[in-house]
C-alpha cells in the first residue's frame, strides 16, 4: 500500500509494532478478563532500529515519525521492545539502558530511563510481562522485571540474574522468553536448548524449573525429545532421546546402526562446536496447536521450524506437566542457507494475532538479505509456509491499524542503492471476486475461491487482457425426445450422405433406468467481474461435449475464445464436432453467441495458433488455416497417428500429441519464392511404445530443447531431437532421456521463465498437485544425480521404498533411458538431514559439505517461491 525511503547512512534491520493501551489495569490485580470477541487494541507505534538509530513512527489514518521527545531515546539503536505494566507502559531496550513511553499520550509523563545493572551492554533482548531478558554482548544474560510503582508510577526494575542456575549465568548463545517459560540456548553438546519455568519474581522469590532440554541441536535432530528424566522415564528412554540427533529424517523410526550408537558413545566428551547455532525461538502458531512450534536458525541451514506434539508413554498415553512435548522437524520448500549475524539488531520472529487477539501464524526472517520472509501458520494441526514476496527482507511486523484497513505488516527491506526501504503492505486479494476475494494462506498454495455450482472441466486464460474462459458441466437426465448434436433442419452437413445418422439396430425397449449425461455451457469473464462469472454464457447442444479451448488473436477477429467440440452418441454412429469463436467485445451480458462456427464430420481434439495461423485438429487430421476474404482458407495439412491430443509449438517447431502414439515433433516452413507451406515431421517418439499423451510441452535450458509428453499413467517422458542417428535412437526417431512417474495424470503445463535462459515447465495433476520440471546444467546433474545415489543406498525410507525404483516408469522400454529426472523432494531431505549423515555422504564423495550444500540446495528449493 505504501512504501518510503528511511533516511541514508542507516541500514534499518529490526522493526517492532507496539499497541495501545488497553483499559487501565491497577497494578497487581487480576486483569479483567475481555469477551471473546472483543477486538484486540490497535497497533499505535512502530519502532524500527538500525545499528546506530531508532526512528519512532506513529500509526494513525496515516504514518508519520515522532519528532517531539515521548521517554524514548532515538539516536541510539534498539535491541527489543514490548509493552509492560499490563501494557500501560512500552519499553526500549537499548545497549545501555531502558526507556519507557506511556501507551497513550494523555496518560500522562513518561517514566525516567532506568540504566542496567552492573553497567551491562545488551546486544539483544525479550519482553514477556514482568520479565526482561537481556543478551549481553559477553554472551551472558540478564533477567530483569519490570513493574511500576504504585505512588509514584516510575518503572521498578529488579535483577533476577542472580537467582538463575549457574549453568545458564554461564556462556549462553540465545535466550529469549515466552509467556512464563525461559529459552536459553547453550554450547554444550554441539548447541543444547533448556526451557526452564519461571514461577515468582514479583515481590517472591524467583523459582525455576527446567521442563525441557535437548542436545545436539547443531547437528539438526529430525525430532528433539527431552532428556529431563521425570518419575515415569528410565534411564535407557534418556540414553534413546540423546541418540535422536543420529537418526535420519527419511525415516526416523528406523533402527539405527550398532557403529552410529558407538561414534555417539564415543563423541561423548565433545562438549562444543556450537557456534552454528544461531538462535532458538518458541512461537504460538494457532490456538488449536498442541504445543508451541520452534523457531531454530542453524548456520549453513534453511530456516528450521520444529512443531510440538505432546509426548505420550509406552501404551500411547499423553505425559502430562508444565511442558509435555517433543518437537518434529518440518519439512518445507524454501531452501536459502542461513549466513552468520551481521552485527545488526535483529528479531527472528514476530507473532501475529487475529482481530481478537488470539495466535494466528508468525513470520521469520533470516539475519541477512538473500533469503525470503517466511509467514508461518498451521490448521487442524497442518503446518504451512508461504514466503513474502523478494528476497531483500531485513525485519517484518504485524501491523493493525487505520492506515491498513483489513491489518498488514510493517516491512524493512534493503533497496539496490544500498538504503533501507519502509514497506506498509496488506494481505493480496483477487480484485474482482468482491468480499471472497481473500487469499486462504491455510492451503498448500494460497488461494482464493469461488463457488461456481457446476463442474468445471476445461479453462483458458489470456493474462494481458485479463480474460477468462471456463467450460463448466453438469448432470442432467437423457431425454429420448431431444437429437444428439444439431437436427436436420439446422444442420450445416444434412446432405452429406457419408454421416451415419442411425444406428443399424435399433433397440425399442426404453432403458430400465434414465442415463444422465453431462449437459457443457461456455462462460467468459474479465478478471476485474469474476465474481459474476457466467455474465457471458453459451449452452451446448444435447450431448455435446467440449474437447478443446484456447484463447487465439487472429487477424479479421477481436480476440477470441476458441471451443472445439465433439458429439459422440455410440460407436455405430459418426462423432461429429464443432468449430467456434467467441468474444465478448461490445457484448451485453447474457447469450453469448459465437462469432464464427463450423459443423465438421470429426471431433475437433486440438484448437491453437501459431502467428496469425488457426490450427486444428479433427482427429488426426491436423489443419493450418488463415482468415481471407471472410473464410478460412486451408494452408497445410498434417496426418497424424490416431487421434490428436494437445499441441505446443515453439517459434517455427510443433509438438503434437497422439492418443496411443506418442509424441510427433514438425517443423512449419513457409516459402516466400514459391507460396508453398508446409508441416514436416522431423522425427517422432518410438512407434513401438504405445504412449498416451495427454498434454506436451517444451523445456528450454540455454540453447537446448526438451520436449516433454505427460501420460496418462501419470507419467512425464523426456526427449531430445538430434538429427543423426546411431543406428536405434536419433533423427526420424526421437531420443529416449528420461522418464519420471510423478503418481498422478497431468492434463495441462505451462512452460514459464524461471530465471535467465531456463524455462520450466507447471504441471497441474488430477490429485490437486502442481508439479514442475525444470532443466539444469550438466555438472550440477552430475553433482545430484551422485549426491541422491548415495542418499538412496545408505538411508532408510519409508516402507523400505526405493525413491529411484518407485519414480520409474513401469513400462518396458526398447532402449533404457539415458538419463534420470531426479526428484528434488529428495534434494529437499538432504538439506534437512542430520549433520552426521550429510558428513558422511560428503566424505564419500569427496566434496566439503559447505560447497555440496550450494551446489544443491537451490535446485531442491520451490521455483514459485
Amino acid at each position: 500500500q505504501v512504501e518510503f525511503d528511511l533516511p541514508k547512512g542507516s541500514i534499518f534491520s529490526a522493526v517492532w509494532t507496539l499497541r495501545q493501551a488497553e483499559d487501565p489495569v491497577i497494578q497487581g490485580q487480576p486483569r479483567q478478563k475481555r469477551a471473546v470477541e472483543a477486538a484486540a487494541p490497535p497497533h499505535r507505534y512502530v519502532l524500527i532500529s538500525s545499528a546506530k538509530r531508532s526512528m519512532l513512527l506513529e500509526t494513525t489514518e496515516e504514518i508519520e515519525e515522532i519528532s517531539q521527545s515521548r521517554g524514548l531515546e532515538m539516536a541510539m539503536s534498539t535491541v527489543g521492545a514490548g509493552s509492560i505494566c499490563d501494557g500501560k507502559v512500552l519499553v526500549q531496550l537499548t545497549p545501555k539502558s531502558a526507556f519507557f513511553m506511556r501507551a497513550t499520550p494523555e496518560a500522562g509523563a513518561a517514566p525516567p530511563s532506568v540504566p542496567y545493572p552492573s553497567k551491562s551492554s545488551a546486544s539483544g533482548g525479550s519482553v514477556a510481562d514482568p520479565f526482561v531478558l537481556l543478551r549481553l554482548e559477553d554472551k551472558t544474560i540478564k533477567l530483569l522485571t519490570m513493574t511500576s510503582a504504585t505512588n509514584t508510577g516510575q518503572v521498578v526494575v529488579r535483577d533476577l540474574t542472580t537467582q538463575l542456575p549457574e549453568e545458564i549465568r554461564g556462556e549462553v548463545l540465545w535466550a529469549s522468553l515466552w509467556k512464563d517459560l525461559l529459552v536459553v540456548l547453550l554450547p554444550t553438546q554441539r548447541g543444547t536448548v533448556s526451557v526452564l519455568q519461571l514461577h515468582g519474581g514479583l515481590g517472591k522469590p524467583l523459582t525455576l524449573r527446567e521442563v525441557f532440554r535437548s542436545p545436539h541441536l547443531g547437528d539438526v535432530p529430525p525430532v528433539l525429545r527431552s532428556i529431563v528424566q521425570t518419575e515415569e522415564e528410565d534411564e535407557d528412554a534418556k540414553f534413546n532421546a540423546s541418540l535422536d540427533y543420529l537418526r535420519p529424517i527419511t525415516d526416523v523410526c528406523a533402527t539405527l546402526p550398532r557403529s552410529s550408537v558407538e561414534v555417539h558413545l564415543a563423541r561423548q566428551g565433545d562438549e562444543k562446536g556450537a557456534a552454528n547455532v544461531l538462535s532458538a525461538e518458541l512461537v504460538d502458531v494457532d490456538p488449536d496447536d498442541e504445543g508451541p512450534t520452534l523457531v531454530l536458525l542453524v548456520k549453513g541451514r534453511p530456516i528450521l521450524f520444529y512443531r510440538a506434539m505432546v509426548a505420550r508413554g509406552p501404551q500411547g498415553e499423553k505425559s502430562s506437566g508444565a511442558f509435555p512435548y517433543s518437537f518434529s522437524l518440518v519439512e518445507h520448500d524454501f531452501l536459502g542457507l542461513v549466513m552468520d549475524f551481521d552485527g545488526a539488531p535483529y528479531r527472528p520472529v514476530s507473532p501475529l494475532q487475529d482481530a481478537v487477539g488470539r495466535p494466528s501464524g508468525a513470520v521469520c526472517c533470516a539475519p541477512h538479505s538473500g533469503l525470503p520472509a517466511l509467514w508461518i501458520g498451521a490448521k487442524r494441526n497442518r503446518f504451512f509456509i508461504h514466503p513474502f514476496p523478494g528476497k531483500t527482507y531485513r525485519g517484518v511486523a504485524p501491523l493493525s491499524a487505520a492506515c491498513v484497513a483489513s491489518g498488514g505488516f510493517f516491512s524493512l527491506l534493503e533497496s539496490d542503492s544500498g538504503g533501507t526501504v519502509a514497506q506498509v503492505s496488506s494481505p493480496a486479494t483477487v480484485e474482482g471476486l468482491g468480499s471472497a476475494g481473500s487469499f486462504d494462506l491455510r492451503q498448500s498454495i494460497p488461494c482464493a475461491r469461488l463457488s461456481i455450482k457446476k463442474k468445471p472441466s476445461w479453462m483458458a486464460t489470456q493474462g494481458s487482457e485479463g480474460l477468462l474462459g471456463v467450460a463448466v458441466s453438469d448432470m442432467v437426465v437423457e431425454l429420448n425426445d431431444v437429437p444428439a448434436g444439431p437436427g436436420m433442419e439446422e444442420d450445416p452437413l444434412s446432405e452429406d450422405w457419408s454421416i451415419i445418422r442411425e444406428a443399424p439396430v435399433k433397440v425399442d425397449a426404453p432403458p430400465a433406468m434414465p442415463r444422465v449425461h453431462p449437459r457443457y455451457e461456455l462462460w467468459i469473464e474479465t478478471s476485474k467481474e469474476l465474481s459474476k462469472l457466467g455474465r457471458y454464457h453459451f449452452s451446448f447442444d444435447n450431448e455435446e461435449a467440449v474437447l478443446s479451448m484456447s484463447w487465439v488473436n487472429l487477424p479479421g477477429f477481436p480476440l477470441s475464445l476458441a471451443v472445439g467440440t465433439g458429439v459422440n452418441t455410440g460407436e455405430d454412429l459418426t462423432c461429429r464436432g464443432r468449430l467456434m469463436l467467441f468474444t465478448i467485445k461490445d457484448k451485453e451480458p447474457g447469450i453469448l453467441p459465437p462469432v464464427y462456427q463450423r459443423s465438421l464430420r470429426s471431433p475437433v481434439t486440438v484448437v491453437g495458433q501459431s502467428g496469425s495461423n488457426f490450427i486444428h485438429a479433427e482427429g488426426f487430421k491436423l489443419y493450418v488455416e488463415k482468415w481471407e476474404n471472410s473464410s478460412f482458407n486451408k494452408l497445410a495439412l498434417f496426418d497424424g497417428s490416431l487421434c490428436m491430443t494437445s499441441m505446443s509449438n515453439i517459434k517455427n517447431f510443433m509438438l503434437f500429441g497422439d492418443l496411443r502414439k506418442g509424441v510427433d515433433f514438425c517443423q512449419w516452413k513457409e516459402e516466400q519464392s514459391t507460396g508453398t507451406r508446409t508441416i514436416r515431421r522431423l522425427s517422432r517418439s518410438p512407434p513401438s511404445m504405445n504412449m498416451t499423451v495427454l498434454a506436451c510441452e517444451f523445456v528450454i535450458h540455454q540453447k537446448s530443447l526438451g520436449l516433454v509428453a505427460l501420460d496418462h499413467k501419470g507419467n512425464v517422458h523426456l526427449y531430445q531431437y538430434t538429427p543423426h542417428s546411431d543406428g536405434r535412437e536419433g533423427d526420424q526417431i526421437l531420443r529416449s532421456c528420461a522418464t519420471f512417474a510423478m503418481g498422478a495424470p497431468c492434463r495441462s503445463a505451462l512452460r514459464l521463465q524461471t530465471e535467465p535462459g531456463v524455462q520450466s515447465l507447471l504441471m497441474a495433476s488430477g490429485t490437486g498437485e502442481v508439479f514442475c520440471c525444470r532443466p539444469i546444467d550438466d555438472q550440477a546433474y552430475r553433482t545430484i544425480t551422485t549426491l541422491l545415489g548415495m542418499l538412496f543406498t545408505r538411508l532408510p525410507f519409508r516402507c523400505g521404498l526405493n525413491p529411484r525404483a518407485y519414480r520409474s516408469d513401469a513400462q518396458i522400454h526398447l532402449l533404457t533411458p539415458r538419463k534420470n529426472i531426479e526428484d528434488a523432494v529428495l534434494l529437499k531431505s538432504f538439506a534437512f538431514l542430520s549433520q552426521p549423515l550429510q558428513n558422511s555422504i560428503a566424505e564419500k564423495m569427496r566434496l566439503p559439505l559447505p560447497a555440496l550444500m550450494r551446489a544443491t540446495v537451490p535446485y531442491g528449493s520451490n521455483v514459485l517461491g
